[in-house]
């Protein structure tokens, strides 16, 4: 073991066991930093596609910059949700963003249409009833929903849901679940069920002959998976996530055997950047050019428990950087900005705000080293979020402490503690 592996691990140990006081204040995943007209950054991107999610931005693409565009989308958002209407995101524009952002239910100053299920010919935003229920979990079973629970009702993530399993089928991307996206629903999650076995061969007939030849020895069994496409279910889709994810394509946090829209993406982003013709579907030519991308990257891919050590090790090179609202550098960090840097240094990608990490995570009971422990504490659902160090100590950038580690047995944080989760790599 070289010089530079012990010193990490001697600084994960000491770092692990640290104690410092718990925050007297609420913490936040994305802040105080306004957006207006002019600036460009990242984060602009990130509240077009609330905007685009809620219907008020147009645009096809999303970018960087905050125009004339994106501040009507404000100001109509605004005026909508009785706000002060001038085109500047601050903290109430974007609490308001965010807190429905991650909340599948009715709102409260909008008439619910109720949909019958047994009349059902198309679902939209605002339907409600058991058809609802039923086309979150289908999507839900597909992985097309993320959202933690399903409802009856047709909010904005159903929506989101419904427009991304239409774009895999090549369908009119509108959010409205019609009888044809009804029919294609019902027909992927019946594939996914019930995958099509090939038909088993057929015995010859025996041909009359003169003296017989002895019967010739018995042959393998032959791979029956010739190519990897979307709606499939296989253990070499497993194989196949891992090896983009290593290759820096699959950029999902859960690995599975399921190919769905985000791998059939993942195909694709391969494909171009290696002059393949975009497909999104994985033959022997496409799994050739993987084997000889990564036989030039001649890399052996970390395993878990290096990728843990050495984030908790990222983590404390970073001790006592300032809380900077949206935050994404050593230079200050928001709670989510912060998780991003220490797992992006390792190649494993985390979504941009808390409620998404929250939703592209695994729960589980009890929290290990290494695992994301959740709280609710400025606005309803998961808003603020630390990496799990063992002890019942996490570490996280608080809003009046920077990075720093507090204790889960103190009141604050039992008050607010939502679970863990944990990411797949």
């Amino acid at each position: 073991m070289d010089n530079t592996v012990v010193k990490r691990l001697v600084m994960t140990s000491a770092f692990a066991g640290a104690f410092f006081a718990v925050p007297l204040v609420g913490e936040a995943a994305l802040g105080d930093q306004t957006l207006k007209q002019g600036i460009n950054h990242t984060d602009v991107k990130q509240l077009q596609s609330l905007l685009k999610e809620k219907g008020f931005y147009k645009e096809l693409q999303t970018t960087t910059y905050f125009g004339p565009v994106t501040k009507k989308a404000v100001m109509d958002f605004q005026k909508a949700n009785g706000l002060v209407v001038d085109g500047i995101v601050g903290k109430q524009t974007y609490k308001k963003l965010l807190e429905k952002s991650f909340q599948e239910a009715p709102p409260k100053s909008q008439p619910v249409q109720t949909v019958a299920p047994s009349s059902s010919k198309e679902l939209k935003l605002h339907s409600t009833g058991q058809a609802v229920m039923k086309l979150q979990q289908d999507l839900k079973f597909l992985g097309f929903f993320t959202y933690y629970k399903t409802t009856d009702y047709y909010g904005t993530i159903t929506t989101e849901a419904v427009r991304k399993f239409q774009n895999s089928q090549k369908l009119k991307a509108t959010g409205v679940a019609d009888a044809t996206t009804l029919d294609r629903i019902q027909k992927a999650v019946a594939a996914k069920k019930n995958p099509v076995q090939p038909p088993a061969a057929q015995p010859k007939p025996a041909t009359p002959s003169a003296p017989s030849k002895p019967a010739p020895a018995p042959q393998p069994p032959q791979n029956t998976v010739n190519e990897l496409k979307f709606g499939m279910t296989a253990p070499e889709v497993k194989q196949l996530q891992t090896r983009l994810k290593n290759l820096g394509f699959f950029t999902y946090p859960m690995i599975t055997d399921y190919f769905g829209a985000v791998t059939e993406e993942s195909v694709e982003k391969f494909q171009k950047a290696y002059g393949l013709p975009v497909t999104g579907i994985v033959t022997k030519t496409v799994l050739d050019k993987m084997t000889e991308v990564e036989k030039q990257k001649g890399e052996t891919p970390k395993t878990s428990d290096q990728i843990t050590i050495n984030v908790i090790a990222n983590a404390a090179e970073l001790m006592g950087t300032p809380y900077v609202w949206a935050g994404t550098t050593p230079q200050g960090f928001d709670c989510s900005g912060f998780l991003q840097f220490i797992y992006a240094k390792e190649g494993v990608s985390l979504p941009r705000t808390v409620a998404q990490m929250w939703n592209a995570t695994t729960s589980v009971s009890e929290p290990a080293v290494g695992d994301l422990v959740f709280f609710e504490t400025y606005t309803t659902g998961p808003s603020h979020a630390g990496v799990y160090l063992g002890n019942n100590q996490f570490v996280h950038a608080g809003t009046s402490t920077g990075v720093t580690i507090s204790n889960l047995n103190y009141e604050y944080w039992q008050d607010r503690y939502l679970g863990s989760k944990r990411i797949n790599y």
